[in-house]
């Protein structure tokens, strides 16, 4: 038997924000095992914790969604955190996620965590945004600002629009477009407020729509230095993203962007984590032996 959790990331509330599940101890899964799991507890994503292998690691995770293996553990790194956290499996604070032999600082207690990024994003790039726009029911006439490819590690495909616009989004998931793109934010930031309302869809990546997505809210601070919202000299911008209103599972992520010298140079997302389920299920027949 092995244990299992589910967690929902960037709530307070049980049911709302993105649902996680964390295996705590995955030694005795090999990875046929692990995807049977992922696809067992059915959630976007499932964190697999292992021994670190990594010097300076405190612990390392491997990300399954219900069909494949994913690359990137910073989405999920808030919700694994916490989790190991409140169980005792390791101390609150400073905590550094090994994952794909990337590296992740995680600042975490048992019901909030912290990812943080010190690196300057993938540099900002122009794109046809109207096959986009058409794949998520808009048109270029709902733009407010020029499209922008950029992020903190994965970049992502920024559409600014109007509130109104956000709402009315959807995804089609037959058009074309998505072949060769994985994903659009659409957002609808308000500059007084420092506040977005974000819809990502995500289609590359295994989710039609993502409720709350960490690395999406991160990027944004790199677009929003793009888009000259930020301190043109040294400083720090927070803002604070709302998601998942649409689907019913509401979330909150707390972010802030560094710049030095006018360029964006680190960013931070920060959100609370509600524990919602646990259980125990049996080993998967591929599973390995524990050693």
């Amino acid at each position: 038997m092995i244990d299992y959790e589910i967690v929902d990331m960037f709530t307070g509330t049980p049911f709302e924000g993105c649902a996680l599940g964390v295996v705590p101890d995955a030694t005795a899964l090999d990875d046929g095992g692990m995807q049977a799991v992922a696809r067992e507890t059915g959630c976007t994503e499932t964190a697999f914790v292992l021994p670190p292998e990594s010097p300076g690691a405190t612990h390392r995770v491997r990300v399954f969604t219900p069909q494949r293996e994913s690359p990137y553990g910073g989405h999920s790194a808030v919700g694994t955190a916490t989790t190991l956290v409140r169980l005792g499996r390791l101390p609150a604070g400073e905590l550094v996620q090994e994952c794909g032999g990337r590296l992740t600082a995680v600042r975490a207690g048992a019901r909030e965590a912290t990812l943080s990024v010190r690196a300057e994003p993938v540099p900002p790039a122009a794109f046809d945004a109207a096959p986009l726009l058409d794949a998520c029911g808009l048109t270029e006439d709902d733009l407010v600002a020029e499209p922008c490819l950029t992020g903190f590690g994965p970049a992502f495909h920024v559409l600014p629009v109007g509130p109104e616009a956000v709402a009315r989004a959807v995804h089609h998931p037959a058009h074309p477009v998505w072949s060769t793109c994985p994903d659009a934010v659409v957002v609808a930031y308000d500059s007084r407020e420092h506040r977005a309302e974000v819809r990502v869809f995500a289609p590359g990546y295994g989710m039609p729509e993502d409720p709350a997505c960490a690395s999406a809210a991160l990027g944004l601070g790199a677009w929003l230095a793009r888009a000259g919202l930020t301190p043109q000299a040294d400083g720090v911008l927070a803002y604070r993203v709302r998601q998942g209103q649409n689907l019913g599972r509401p979330a909150r992520l707390d972010c802030a962007v560094t710049v030095r010298a006018g360029r964006p140079v680190a960013a931070e997302v920060t959100g609370q984590v509600t524990a919602t389920a646990r259980g125990r299920m049996t080993l998967p027949r591929t599973a390995a032996l524990a050693h």
